[in-house]
């Protein structure tokens, strides 16, 4: 096989090679120069390797078909094409290869995607004039025949003078082209568009999809769908994007509607040309400016699953089979992705990442989510289910009402806000490991808006999704198990407290913490060795007791400590003689300090500290050490270590004993719906006993028993009409729970299918409606 040139060419056919721009798998991009004209080029250019083999014909038949396209078409807001042409170049060992080359016009400037990395904003302003340059160019395009498929930041470049440049119309379609064929996937995953996904013909309204991707991220800095290509597919077809006034509540509302019609996942329910996007998103920026409201209707962005063009949208019932095919267009688009990324970008400007920001491990994207045609749910393998540092497996419950009037006989539509629901709640259950849930009801509208609409920063891993049921009760139910960054959560409490004011009610919590304070002195010049005070740690050790937190004496005591206090102090002694009396006095002051405090865990410094307290002087070393002991102690507060400190969850097994086995997979939906209930399942039964394992937050100066019969029983008791599950005893791993034969009518069972999740009906009233759309549920829930 021959191998591409290790050397600049010194010519491509009439074009000077000056430098090598930039390099990757497919080629080299060059710095050219036309001595005819005198005109500086870039040379694109395709390695030899791709010569050889048998796709040959196909690669170069595409980079020709670019320069056939790009070259029909002459706008000020296009990279221009001059030239295609192929030369044969010397390789590394000598050997003649060939090379086929597009040149192009030369552009100084810098990649939209470069200021999206530096997260870098833009005005609302530059935001408008940054569309409508870009969206000149794709009606100018459109008109001409030519279809970009690949609409990215990558490919859109910033002059010095902020205009717009569209690079790369290499997996361009000519719409009178027969070199590419419907059924071939191409493009970047997230900006590309539902009918991309699924192999079928495109035509200029992908690139409206793609472009009004690109406005989500210029609005809110985030893209609307994230995670591996799997999951991003999945998201596309299945999944309505959050409104960016969510994300950004600077963003003006009108804008939500326009995107929600902008992100249609059917051609025909978007914008219909480049000219009326860009007019609607001037519309939405002086309807903002003037305060007024933009009436889009919604109904015109609904979503639904993709058809092929002249079919029918599918019965409810074969929804679920079209997205099994979900799979074999994952094989597909793998099968291009070489052609996917066929040109380059330099690298310093980067390369746009599949994984980006992923929402599915790298474990998960290696194996794939593996899908069972007979229940509908996606599992990941075992093995992949190891939480990380700072992330812990929670399940959730989510609910969505069929009887939502936008989303009335939408089967796909009503199962994305199942989905939704839950991820929501997958981090109110994380929220819940910090704050008591009183606290998380009564600051709901900020924490809902603040932290839950944004639940996708903050999974990891979808591990498991069961598939949505008809209640009867009338809610759709679904139930979601993943991996969440707990640490990111509690991190964006601590944000949310400072920023709002708010003084949320933690959860009661012992982090053990450990202590050491080292001291050194001098005299006359000399040091004395640094030795540990016992009685600036005493001193400390008291303060910190007084928060109710717990002491190690011993760092390497088991279990570990959760926070290392650690402090070094230096002294100096001196020394001076009155004249008038010739008395000696001598004094201690301090020369410097350091106080840290650092999470066992994570290695991570939480407070570090080396401003030395002022005009502090004692008369002897160890009133000095006494004092040293306090001046620490006020540094660190209680808040500071709840702030950081990781409650964790408890591992207890639930027995239960004289529970129905028909009433046990009632049962476990209604524990996987309660807040202080991080994990839960599956159902085991032990003998006559029904056993299920669980995850419990909120614990700490709570029982354990208490625990479950306060936050899980006493709920299940109240759906229940009676005092039918009581904790009979229970034991460090295990609480022992009984259910009265009583309670085994027929009609007292059947209170736990037809009667709401009591986390629901526990929940705040926003909570509630955001979930119940149907006037006669929605009273039977709040009442």
């Amino acid at each position: 096989m021959s191998t591409a040139p290790q050397t600049l060419p010194p010519k491509l056919g009439k074009y000077e090679v000056r430098r090598e721009v930039g390099r990757g798998g497919m080629g080299v991009v060059y710095e050219g120069y036309d001595s005819v004209i005198n005109r500086r080029v870039a040379l694109k250019t395709l390695i030899s390797d791709l010569f050889s083999g048998p796709q040959a014909d196909e690669y170069l038949a595409r980079l020709r078909r670019e320069a056939q396209a790009a070259g029909r078409l002459n706008h000020p807001h296009i990279v221009a094409i001059y030239d295609f042409g192929e030369e044969i170049v010397p390789g590394a060992d000598g050997a003649e290869v060939r090379t086929a080359f597009i040149a192009m016009e030369f552009i100084d400037g810098r990649e939209l995607k470069s200021y999206f990395d530096a997260n870098e904003r833009f005005p609302m302003a530059g935001v408008t004039r940054i569309m409508g340059e870009l969206l000149d160019a794709l009606e100018y395009s459109h008109g001409k025949g030519v279809v970009h498929r690949d609409i990215k930041p990558a490919n859109i470049i910033l002059l010095a003078d902020g205009s717009v440049k569209v690079a790369d119309f290499g997996i361009a379609r000519i719409e009178s082209s027969t070199l590419t064929q419907a059924g071939t996937v191409l493009g970047s995953p997230s900006y590309m568009s539902p009918e991309q996904f699924m192999g079928q013909t495109v035509d200029g309204r992908s690139d409206l999809y793609s472009a009004a991707v690109v406005l989500y991220q210029l609005l809110t800095g985030e893209v609307p769908f994230t995670g591996s290509l799997s999951n991003v597919m999945h998201r596309v077809l299945n999944e309505e994007a959050s409104p960016p006034s969510v994300l950004n509540v600077q963003v003006p509302r009108t804008f939500d509607a326009l995107l929600h019609r902008a992100l249609a996942k059917r051609p025909d329910e978007r914008y219909q040309s480049a000219a009326e996007l860009k007019q609607a998103i001037f519309t939405a920026n002086s309807s903002a400016a003037a305060g007024t409201r933009l009436d889009i209707d919604l109904n015109q962005g609904r979503t639904t699953l993709v058809n092929a063009p002249g079919t029918a949208s599918p019965h409810p019932a074969r929804s679920r089979a079209l997205r099994l095919g979900l799979p074999l267009a994952a094989v597909c688009l793998a099968g291009v992705g070489a052609a996917a990324y066929f040109w380059l970008v330099p690298h310093s400007a980067g390369t746009t990442s599949v994984a980006s920001r992923s929402t599915v491990s790298a474990g998960a994207a290696a194996t794939g989510l593996a899908t069972n045609p007979g229940a509908n749910s996606a599992v990941l393998p075992a093995d992949a289910v190891r939480p990380q540092t700072g992330t812990a497996v929670v399940s959730a419950v989510g609910l969505a009402d069929p009887e939502d009037p936008r989303r009335a006989n939408e089967t796909a539509a009503v199962e994305r806000l199942v989905w939704g629901d839950a991820r929501r709640q997958l981090i109110a259950k994380a929220v819940a490991l910090y704050v008591d849930p009183s606290s998380i009801n009564a600051n709901y509208a900020v924490l809902r808006n603040k932290l839950l609409a944004r639940s996708d920063e903050y999974i990891s891993t979808v591990l498991e999704q069961l598939p949505p049921q008809l209640s009867k009760y009338g809610l759709m139910i679904g139930t979601m198990r993943a991996t969440v960054k707990i640490r990111d959560v509690q991190k964006a409490l601590n944000q949310i407290s400072r920023d709002d004011r708010i003084e949320f009610i933690r959860n009661n919590g012992d982090p053990r913490i450990a202590v050491s304070i080292r001291t050194q002195s001098a005299q006359n010049g000399a040091e004395a060795a640094m030795q540990r005070s016992q009685v600036a740690e005493n001193l400390l050790k008291e303060r910190i007791r007084s928060f109710g937190f717990v002491i190690m004496d011993d760092q390497l005591a088991k279990p570990a400590a959760d926070f290392l206090v650690d402090g070094e102090v230096r002294f100096k002694r001196l020394s001076a003689t009155l004249a008038a009396s010739g008395l000696t006095i001598e004094k201690v002051v301090l020369t410097s300090w350091t106080v840290r405090a650092v999470d066992a865990k994570t290695g991570e410094e939480i407070y570090h500290n080396t401003t030395i307290p002022e005009k502090k002087s004692w008369a002897t070393e160890e009133i000095a050490l006494q004092d040293v002991g306090r001046l620490i102690g006020a540094e660190l507060s209680k808040k500071l270590f709840l702030q950081y400190f990781d409650f964790g969850a408890e591992k207890v097994r639930l027995r239960f004993t004289g529970l129905p086995a028909a009433a046990s997979s009632s049962v476990l939906p209604e524990i996987n719906a309660t807040l202080r209930v991080l994990n839960a399942g599956p159902i085991k039964q032990d003998g006559a006993d029904v056993v299920i394992d669980t995850d419990l937050s909120g614990g700490g100066s709570v029982s354990i028993a208490d625990l479950v019969q306060e936050s899980l029983l006493g709920s299940l008791n109240r759906k229940l009409g009676k005092k039918c599950f009581t904790v009979a005893g229970a034991s460090d791993a295990e609480v022992h729970v009984l259910f009265d034969e009583a309670c085994t009518s027929a009609a007292t069972l059947n209170r736990l299918e037809t009667l709401p999740p009591e986390a629901l009906m526990d929940s705040p009233a926003l909570r509630i409606e955001d979930v119940v759309k149907d006037p006669n549920l929605l009273h039977r829930v709040k009442t």
